[in-house]
């Protein structure tokens, strides 16, 4: 499943009046497609600008020169079966 969620990061719980969420996709994918879109946003963060395709039209979002990032792998198991989450968080301050 793809989460893919860009969010300012000084956003806190009691100012959601000011977030505004750009995009937003949950589905499920071929591990290669999910690859396939983690290159183009790589691509994107090379260039310093990402453009994300939407039933809108297209959202593009201006990537400074420094960022923040923070990821995580975290196994679970239950009942004898595990699920593996892999989280990916990059932000960074929008002027």
């Amino acid at each position: 499943m793809a989460d893919l969620e860009l969010d300012h990061p000084n956003d806190t719980e009691e100012d959601m009046s000011d977030k505004k969420k750009l995009v937003e996709i949950e589905e499920t994918r071929l591990a290669y497609m999910a690859g396939v879109l983690l290159k183009e946003i790589a691509e994107g963060l090379s260039r310093r600008e990402i453009e994300f395709a939407t039933e809108d039209g297209t959202v593009t979002v201006a990537v400074p020169k420094d960022v923040e990032i923070e990821y995580s792998v975290e196994r679970k198991e239950k009942d004898g079966e595990a699920k593996t989450k892999l989280e990916i968080e990059i932000s960074w301050k929008s002027c």
